[in-house]
């Protein structure tokens, strides 16, 4: 006779097999983009000792008594590249033994949405005025790992999908759709299963009175075997779930899709404080390259304009705008981008020098520099606390997820949770390899009608409201949800063929036998 207590125990054990069997192949789906997710990040967190010690001779220069002229810097940089090359930014030496960098899109550089541009980096000596050599954006190690860490971001096959920030200000946000790289769709695709993955996983490992005798913090190495790698397996998955999936959420609101229908919602709830300043037609986003990403914030901020009375005078230097830039205390490593002009209507709007620190960047060193062109004078300062209070809290998300906002304990951090993910993936391996039977592959089965017979009405509809809400909140995850759903309901109803199939063959057997 099942008494209450039995069947509460009979309906935890359901619960934990189903919740068990969707980790299991959530983990299975997920755990390369994880893994590949991993081994890039580490090395775009190491990008600046990374590129000083495998391009030295790019990077790092002897110091002299004195540097020669930043323009004579760039017409040294201008001359070693191609006539068609447009001359994109300056960086000058972030240190005294820094090199000077001279950023160009070259000639068949996409931008949004056809692709991201791959700038051509060209490095000067700052104290000689040598040219010391070229590379693109995309080459070398940190290149790939930025390629991979992003699935190739825009570049490549394209869907059109629709755009949220149309719906909510079709004038702010003209087109319908937005273009979106297979790749990156792929990559955000999997970062709502990684949602699932983290909730599945904490709740195993919860403590509960069916598993009284699990340890919560320890690990049974004496044990060997599984269990040793599950316990290691639950402890590093625990210990990093909460970091990852700041890390996952911080991580879409710079992918194609959702982080741009997220920037339209944001913008709308908390919009940034405008400026009084004209502006040109041109964005920030505009100079958004993957060798210098503009702050996630201040990607729809407006270039403004130069002002300009009488006839045009001649435009001040680079060397005039790294003085004043010094001067208003920029954070060394900063880039230059020369104005842009453009003609509108029979007019002409003249853009202005843009100073932007380097990326990535604390919240705190959050800052757009705009200098007219013709006199220096500062048009605006934009710092964080020009965005809305969303804008502001998306970008210290994205400032904690590169490793910078609070220095090297933030790195650390980031280290850790990457090194983790590498042990919870090899772990979840050899945790299937001394399980699963011999000879066979140890993937779990369908769910059997004993356990959704004991699985509790309440569970089910705990884990569907929890489901719905992600899908909706995560579009692409919820369609490919429906999709999975879909699935299995067809595969289900298969085996139930199979099954009433067999029975009758069964039955007929019975029947032919009694009837001889």
């Amino acid at each position: 006779m099942s008494t209450p207590t039995t069947a509460k125990r009979r309906a935890n054990a359901a619960v934990l097999r189903r919740i068990w069997r969707l980790h299991f192949w959530v983990g299975l789906f997920a755990a390369p983009a994880l893994v590949l997710l991993a081994c890039s990040g580490l090395v775009i967190l190491y990008t600046q000792p990374l590129n000083d010690w495998l391009n030295r001779d790019l990077y790092v220069v002897a110091e002299g008594p004195e540097t020669v002229p930043l323009d004579h810097q760039i017409a040294v940089a201008e001359q070693n590249v191609g006539q068609d090359y447009t001359l994109d930014a300056v960086t000058p030496p972030a240190g005294a033994g820094s090199s000077t960098r001279v950023d160009f899109l070259p000639p068949d550089a996409l931008s949004l949405s056809a692709g991201e541009a791959n700038l051509t980096q060209v490095f000067v000596d700052p104290y000689t005025g040598q040219y010391l050599g070229q590379r693109s954006e995309l080459s070398g190690l940190v290149g790939w790992a930025n390629q991979l860490h992003r699935l190739f971001g825009n570049d490549g096959p394209q869907v059109h999908l629709p755009s949220l920030g149309h719906l909510i200000s079709p004038s702010a946000h003209p087109d319908a759709t937005i273009a979106v790289g297979v790749g990156n769709l792929w990559m955000e695709l999997t970062a709502g299963w990684i949602l699932v993955l983290m909730a599945s996983g904490i709740f195993l490992w919860w403590p509960r009175a069916i598993e009284a005798t699990k340890p919560l913090l320890k690990i049974r190495w004496r044990k060997g075997g599984r269990i040793r790698w599950r316990d290691l397996h639950a402890l590093t998955g625990v210990v990093i779930a909460v970091v990852l999936i700041c890390y996952v959420l911080s991580g879409l609101t710079w992918s194609r899709y959702w982080g741009e229908n997220w920037r339209a919602v944001s913008s709308t709830i908390s919009p940034s404080t405008e400026i009084d300043a004209p502006s040109t037609p041109a964005t920030m986003g505009d100079y958004d390259r993957l060798g210098r990403r503009i702050a996630w914030a201040a990607t729809d901020d407006p270039v403004y304009a130069s002002a300009i009375e009488g006839p045009v005078p001649a435009r001040l230097s680079f060397a005039d705008i790294d003085r004043l830039a010094k001067g208003e205390h920029m954070v060394p490593g900063f880039a230059i981008i020369p104005p842009s002009d453009v003609n509108e209507n029979g007019e002409t709007h003249y853009g202005s020098y843009t100073v932007v620190n380097a990326w990535p960047q604390k919240l705190a060193e959050q800052r757009t520099l705009y200098l007219n062109q013709f006199t220096g004078r500062t048009i605006t300062n934009a710092t964080a606390e020009h965005e809305g209070a969303l804008s502001r809290l998306t970008s210290f998300g994205i400032a904690m997820h590169m490793g910078n906002q609070f220095g090297l304990l933030t790195r650390i951090l980031a280290t850790i949770a990457c090194l983790g993910v590498l042990v919870s993936a090899l772990t979840g391996l050899l945790m299937w390899w001394n399980r699963r039977p011999s000879g066979r592959s140890g993937l779990p089965g369908p769910v059997s009608a004993g356990t959704r017979a004991g699985t509790s009405g309440r569970a089910m509809v705990a884990v569907s409201v929890a489901v719905v809400v992600l899908g909706v909140l995560f579009p692409v995850f919820g369609v490919s949800l429906l999709v999975v759903l879909g699935l299995e309901a067809v595969l289900a109803k298969r085996r139930k063929a199979r099954e009433s199939e067999v029975a009758d063959d069964s039955g007929d057997a019975e029947e032919a036998k009694a009837y001889a």
